[in-house]
């Protein structure tokens, strides 16, 4: 799961409770813990736009006494796991914007990977790994932009004979392809910044009907990352940016790696008969 503090895990759980004021305060938290660590009960009701007994009541609403409780908490997260990644992200913001500087682009990326490292560890690759290892079926989905890199993890474990079938559906087919799946599946989606109508509708079946997802995105907002079972979070880069799929991709190989590790021999015979499919059928020696 993602590193998070208790306020945040409250927030999730009760956020669809929230009154409309306390919503604006959860989601400026969760997009701002860097500021919000330094903000005084007065700047951020000021910054919000809302009373000080608002805070104080959602404060209250995640178990705390009152905003310096819940501030404590916030401060704890951010020394323990926020700072090194928003260290790493000020850095990128603050580089000269030169398009043909391809030394820059690869020195962004790379800041981005080790980033990752903060929001992505051992215990979320095995749980992903675990829930793909024991679906029936596993359903990649991915949209537009995404869709290449659903191709690329569909490709790779399906080399392995786990059952894959990629999905890049919208609208009204969606339903199509969620009424044969069920809670012996496992549903893998890219979802970036924030949530579509599409995604939503995704979501709320796998819900009703108790279908697991993995969500790979680069977003903690409750909107996007409550109704999932497991979720890998690492950011792509600043908001307003292009973004490139050299993060998620790393998701995606570290995802291979963890299950061909715990697959063991069976993939390596899963290779071999591939190889030795392509050599009798495909690989044909002309030299007669």
């Amino acid at each position: 799961m993602i590193r998070q503090s208790d306020s945040y895990n409250k927030i999730l759980q009760k956020y669809d409770d929230l009154p409309k004021q306390q919503k604006k305060i959860a989601d400026y938290i969760i997009r701002h813990f860097d500021e919000v660590v330094f903000l005084s009960i007065t700047k951020l009701a000021t910054v919000l736009d809302v009373s000080e007994a608002t805070i104080v009541r959602f404060a209250q609403n995640l178990g705390h006494k009152g905003f310096p409780e819940l501030k404590n908490d916030l401060v704890k997260y951010y020394r323990e796991y926020l700072t090194p990644g928003e260290r790493m992200k000020r850095s990128i913001e603050t580089m000269p914007d030169d398009p043909f500087n391809y030394a820059q682009m690869v020195d962004s990326e790379i800041q981005l990977l080790k980033s990752s490292v903060t929001t992505i560890d051992r215990e979320s690759l095995k749980e992903a790994v675990d829930a793909i290892l024991t679906a029936k079926t596993i359903y990649v989905f991915g949209n537009g932009g995404n869709e290449c890199l659903a191709n690329h993890l569909s490709f790779r474990l399906s080399r392995f004979k786990l059952k894959v079938i990629q999905q890049s559906v919208s609208g009204k087919n969606l339903f199509e392809k969620l009424l044969v799946i069920d809670k012996n599946n496992l549903i893998i989606d890219y979802h970036f910044y924030k949530s579509t109508i599409d995604f939503r509708r995704l979501m709320d079946v796998c819900e009703e009907k108790h279908i697991p997802v993995l969500l790979i995105t680069d977003s903690i907002l409750p909107p996007l990352v409550k109704k999932a079972k497991i979720v890998l979070h690492a950011e792509r880069g600043p908001a307003g940016t292009f973004h490139s799929q050299v993060v998620p991709v790393a998701i995606n190989n570290a995802i291979i790696d963890g299950v061909a590790s715990r697959l063991g021999k069976k993939a390596i015979q899963a290779l071999s008969k591939l190889s030795e499919m392509r050599k009798k059928h495909y690989y044909i020696d002309f030299s007669d």
